[in-house]
């Protein structure tokens, strides 16, 4: 790890996620001003020529606070594969400035794709993929040291984990309004095996957040819920991130991306997120 990741770690790194415990409040600085290209209820992305910031919407300053998290994964899958990512310019608690990747999204440019150029597509996200599942981690959570997120449930957090059992039976916790269930759901653990690696992972696998220009992957994108998880996440998530559209098109190729299919998996954590 360089010295520059190191320092990195040391500046940003917070345990402050532990439990459901959001972080305390702080003082947004002035969003800056350029081109929207896109904007939602937790976040916003501003262009400035050849960069972009992408800041979290959070006017009380509470939230998961992912940006730092987001700085320093991008520079570790840098150093540590052969994976595009965008450069890093600066980052700060809500807020991190990138270099503007020109192309358009995977969901963007499948429709006008050759098939020669789908495969090899494919090929090439298969191959980041399988970069991504050869770095093994000795905890679960996000890469910067804070707790675990599930991405369609993004006030949830716990962690970070120190075994996989625990990790499960926190993911499978009840809801307070139907804790009566919780035998119930304390089953469900059991369906879920004891003995996943546990390998880093991207958290957001989906067509709008890859990059693509002359039938390339020029970059993958969004990397804010990244870190080590068990290896089953990137599966279940990637078709999580399916639309409609996608389904159609690009659903039967997801499962080609990963040397196992994890579709128990895929189902309790579509249930849990269901009831949450």
């Amino acid at each position: 790890m360089s010295k520059r990741l190191q320092e990195m770690m040391r500046r940003d790194k917070r345990i402050a996620m532990y439990g459901d415990s959001p972080p305390p409040p702080r003082t947004a600085a002035p969003y800056p001003e350029g081109e929207v290209i896109y904007k939602c209820t937790e976040r916003c992305i501003v262009r400035h020529g050849n960069t972009v910031t992408k800041y979290a919407i959070h006017p009380d300053g509470m939230g998961v606070n992912d940006k730092p998290n987001e700085a320093l994964v991008l520079q570790f899958i840098k150093e540590n594969t052969t994976i595009p990512v965008p450069e890093v310019i600066s980052s700060d608690w809500d807020r991190i400035e990138l270099e503007y990747i020109e192309g358009q999204t995977l969901k963007e440019a499948w429709p006008s794709l050759e098939p020669h150029e789908r495969t090899a597509i494919m090929d090439q996200l298969k191959d980041y993929l399988g970069q991504l599942r050869a770095l093994k981690g000795f905890y679960i959570g996000r890469f910067d040291g804070q707790g675990a997120v599930i991405p369609s449930i993004m006030t949830r957090s716990g962690g970070p984990f120190t075994s996989l059992e625990s990790f499960q039976e926190w993911l499978v916790r009840p809801p307070k309004r139907i804790e009566e269930q919780s035998l119930h759901w304390a089953q469900m653990t059991k369906q879920l095996g004891a003995d996943y690696p546990i390998v880093f992972t991207h958290g957001d696998i989906s067509s709008r957040n890859i990059m693509i220009r002359d039938g390339r992957i020029v970059a993958i994108l969004d990397w804010e819920w990244a870190g080590w998880y068990p290896v089953y996440w990137d599966y279940v998530f990637a078709l999580r991130g399916l639309d409609n559209v996608d389904w159609k098109t690009l659903g039967s190729h997801v499962p080609t991306l990963f040397d196992e299919r994890y579709d128990l998996e895929y189902i309790l954590v579509c249930f849990i997120v269901s009831l949450s």
